[in-house]
């Protein structure tokens, strides 16, 4: 029995010599087909900024690196009912909207462009 489980060691110690040899020679090759990534830049788009939150007043939205064209928004309570908002622009990707009247509570405000796509929802508290 010893002798057998000897065998079967020596055998699996071989084949895995055999598979790691395979894998480093593959490595090379890949590495000298692959395109080079360290100059290329990952700047990420339409990085959304909601605050203060909790708010009281104002919510402020701000949209670095944005590609949107036409910004839209939409509120929404935390049960789903809709909320009428008029935001206002306060600068170039920047808007706030008067929450001083809302019921203290978690809502969803939702940013979408129609024109790219784009839709993203945000949850907040209103104290």
């Amino acid at each position: 029995m010893s002798l057998k489980k000897t065998i079967l060691s020596l055998i699996l110690s071989i084949g895995f010599l055999v598979v790691q040899a395979q894998d480093s020679t593959s490595n090379v090759n890949r590495s000298i087909e692959s395109p080079d990534f360290e100059n290329t830049s990952l700047e990420i788009k339409n990085q959304i900024e909601i605050y203060p939150n909790p708010s009281v007043n104002f919510l402020i939205i701000e949209i670095k690196n944005s590609e949107l064209d036409r910004v839209e928004f939409e509120m929404r309570s935390i049960i789903g009912n809709k909320v009428t908002i008029v935001p206002e622009e306060i600068g170039r990707d920047k808007f706030r909207i008067n929450v001083k009247d809302f019921s203290t509570g978690y809502y969803f405000l939702v940013v979408k462009d129609e024109f790219t796509r784009f839709k993203e929802a945000h949850k907040f508290l209103k104290k």
